[in-house]
């Protein structure tokens, strides 16, 4: 993607990033503090669990880190099903795994309001180590390009080096796709494979209209996040000048205001956004309006 003025942000690379944050601080002391969150009050947070071997692991574990709390939520499993009791409107991660066995983290924005995705469990190692190590590599200089660029290294020469880093990596990733198929999880693991959809990002518009026909195919199997393909079906529409589906896509005006770019059915929105695993619209325009950290 040639850096514009104003540019598309995603936001699931946003969620994504305020994962890794913290929690708000306490206020004054005169604000009470919340109420701990009893059994009550708890929302009852169950989806399914599936395995890209066929078979799921004899014993696993399934648990929620929540923002506020400082020990885990733990869970139960019953067969190939997970539940949790989650606090309402707390932002959480759920995380599931085994010994010998990995599985993706899935992200909880509100118990209250999320829909339970299913998760996918893989067997260790997975079977395309090499290949794994090369994507999160190229992932960590996709990332390392932009940083510098959103931080102020706008030149001519930055640019061009932006430009020819992004075709040798999106040149890279599709002989890997053609030789090896789309980046699963259960093949290169799930960080791997988030980085696989981020370098596909930056691809050219007819390169990334034609790889989200293999995220669908991913996304049929649970072998990639339904956050990210949403994003990528609202990236597509967005170039081609058709409103998006999920509200992922928006461009931040020179005074900081966040502006969306148009959103089919924005009536519906909040059902098909929950259906991906994101949160709501009201949820993500709340925290775009947050001054960054």
């Amino acid at each position: 993607m040639n850096p514009p003025r104003t540019h598309p942000i995603t936001a699931t690379l946003l969620l994504f990033a305020a994962l890794t944050g913290t929690g708000a601080t306490a206020g004054a002391d005169d604000t009470p503090a919340p109420a701990p969150v009893t059994a009550a009050r708890a929302i009852a947070y169950t989806g399914k669990i599936v395995s890209s071997s066929g078979t799921l692991p004899e014993k696993a574990a399934i648990s929620a880190e929540c923002e506020g709390a400082t020990e885990a939520i733990a869970g139960r499993i019953e067969a190939d099903t997970y539940h949790l009791d989650l606090p309402p409107a707390v932002r959480c991660t759920v995380v599931l795994g085994a010994t010998a066995w990995e599985a993706d983290r899935q992200p909880v924005f509100d118990a209250a309001t999320a829909i339970p995705q299913t998760m996918l469990i893989y067997p260790l190692p997975v079977a395309l180590p090499d290949i794994a190590r090369e994507l999160i590599e190229m992932g960590a200089q996709d990332r390392a390009a932009r940083q510098a660029w959103a931080a102020g290294q706008r030149d001519a020469a930055s640019q061009k080096k932006m430009v020819a880093g992004d075709r040798k990596r999106q040149r890279r990733l599709r002989q890997i796709i053609t030789t090896k198929g789309w980046p699963m999880m259960s093949t290169v693991g799930a960080v791997a494979a988030n980085e696989a959809w981020l370098l596909a990002q930056h691809a050219p518009p007819a390169q990334l209209k034609h790889w989200s026909v293999f995220m669908r195919v991913a996304a049929n199997k649970h072998e990639i996040r339904l956050s990210n393909l949403a994003t990528t079906l609202d990236r597509v529409r967005m170039i081609e000048k058709r409103p998006q589906i999920y509200g992922t896509q928006y461009s931040t005006r020179e005074d900081g205001a966040i502006q969306f770019y148009p959103i089919e059915d924005i009536a519906r929105i909040d059902q098909r956004r929950l259906e991906m695993g994101l949160s709501t619209f009201a949820h993500l325009k709340t925290q775009l309006a947050q001054p960054a950290n």
